[in-house]
């Protein structure tokens, strides 16, 4: 990671300098919030921190901001119209800068980046674009992209003599841009940067880089890691394996899914009720078979039970080749706790993603998470803690465990310590590219 800081600081410090001309920005964000199914947000962190960059660049002199971010995907239960995303900002803009609030107030954009935004973008004001995976050119992208509404705006800009930059703010979603999806990732900055427009990283972003440069020496000062693999998307896991295993100093502990898929991948005539149906349609044969190769019990320590959710009770079971589950698995078990936190005792760093189990579910299932990160301290004073993805930070927080770093950048934030030359770049992280080129 330390190739890549010099070039990155040097281009952010670039991006604050040029706002000195009253630019208009194009900003990707990431405010993907932890939402109900009836559309209230009940996290506003990743809002705070992309107005965070907001402020930052208002003071340094931008003349107007149009931030495009994202919601979920396409069908799941909290794939939502940034509409509430907007209210929050607002809320947040007024309780913090009462003085500046009627000149940063965030309008809410029905269309992503379109000519519908020059007006206000014009008068200084400052514009939310709706839910970016509404747009059709996002996850898809154009095999030409002048005719997509962010290059028609900006080229309407430049024509009325507005000079317009694009910043790169969202770096857990950096690993996204590389084939045909996640236009505004790398193919719309790499566009814009070839026609002339100027391309960014935030201090944020630069900041992220700089933590898993130190992640990254910390695991090489370290005689044993232990790399916590507890949410998130499963078949993630798969990149994250095959990166950490060069280094034989570290090992990895594996929550509820991830030790039935393990389990799976080794046993493939195993059937788990309910979360085979659930969970293990969405896993392709060909992915239970790098599971398989990559699977070293030496180094991957399963689940040693896990809490199945029947209509009635929670019910523990040992996990083995023989298990027969009718219900969903919710979470490890008591078993589980103890000996992964003894396997922490001798060890330097740990690292956490995500929580073996849902968040939302902390109250009924977070008692195991706590008695696992109480123990681990108990065990281990010296530990230390690096919490990667918002669902980890929330059950940390709430488990009142102090840790050293931390980051929101989920998936990514497992990639980017292990990411050591252009060619892991530009696989695990290539909306990274073009700000550094």
């Amino acid at each position: 990671m330390h190739q890549f800081l010099a070039s990155l600081e040097e281009a952010s410090k670039a991006g604050h300098e040029y706002m000195a001309g009253s630019p208009i920005v194009l900003k990707r964000t990431d405010i993907n919030s932890v939402m109900s199914n009836s559309g209230t947000i009940l996290n506003d962190r990743r809002i705070l921190e992309a107005l965070q960059t907001t402020v930052e660049l208002r003071k340094a002199g931008a003349a107007g901001i149009s931030d495009a971010s994202h919601q979920s995907r396409i069908g799941k239960a909290d794939f939502y119209p940034l509409l509430e995303h907007s209210k929050v900002m607002n809320k947040l803009l007024r309780e913090r800068f009462p003085e500046e609030f009627l000149e940063w107030e965030y309008v809410f954009s029905e269309t992503c980046w379109g000519l519908t935004q020059f007006g206000y973008l014009t008068h200084g004001r400052n514009v939310l674009s709706n839910n970016l995976r509404f747009a059709p050119w996002e996850l898809q992208v154009p095999r030409n992209l002048f005719d997509t509404p962010p290059v028609r705006l900006v080229e309407k800009l430049r024509e009325a003599g507005h000079r317009v930059c694009y910043i790169q703010d969202a770096f857990p979603t950096a690993h996204r841009g590389s084939g045909h999806k996640d236009t505004s990732m790398q193919a719309l900055p790499a566009f814009l940067k070839r026609r002339g427009v100027p391309v960014f990283p935030s201090h944020a972003f630069a900041e992220e880089m700089r933590k898993y440069a130190e992640i990254n020496e910390q695991i090489a000062r370290s005689k044993k890691v232990v790399v916590a693999l507890f949410g998130g998307k499963v078949t993630d896991y798969i990149d994250v394996l095959s990166l950490y295993m060069r280094r034989d100093n570290i090992i990895f502990i594996a929550g509820s899914i991830l030790s039935l898929v393990l389990l799976k991948s080794r046993n493939p005539n195993l059937t788990f009720g309910l979360t085979e149906d659930l969970f293990f349609k969405d896993i392709a044969k060909d992915q239970l078979k790098q599971f398989k190769k990559l699977f070293d019990p030496d180094r991957i320590h399963l689940a040693r039970d896990v809490i199945e959710q029947t209509p009635e009770e929670l019910r523990t079971h040992t996990l083995t080749p023989k298990l027969s589950l009718q219900y969903e698995v919710q979470s490890i078990g008591p078993q589980t706790v103890e000996y992964f936190a003894n396997l922490l005792s001798d060890a330097q760093l740990l690292i956490v993603n995500g929580c073996p189990f849902n968040i939302r579910r902390f109250e009924t299932f977070g008692g195991y998470f706590k008695d696992f990160m109480t123990l681990a301290r108990k065990h281990n004073s010296g530990l230390k803690i690096y919490e990667c993805g918002g669902d980890a930070i929330t059950a940390i927080q709430k488990s009142g465990i102090k840790t050293d770093i931390s980051t929101t950048a989920g998936k990514l934030g497992l990639l980017a310590p292990m990411i050591e030359t252009i060619e892991d770049l530009g696989r695990y992280a290539p909306a990274v590219i073009p700000l550094i080129q």
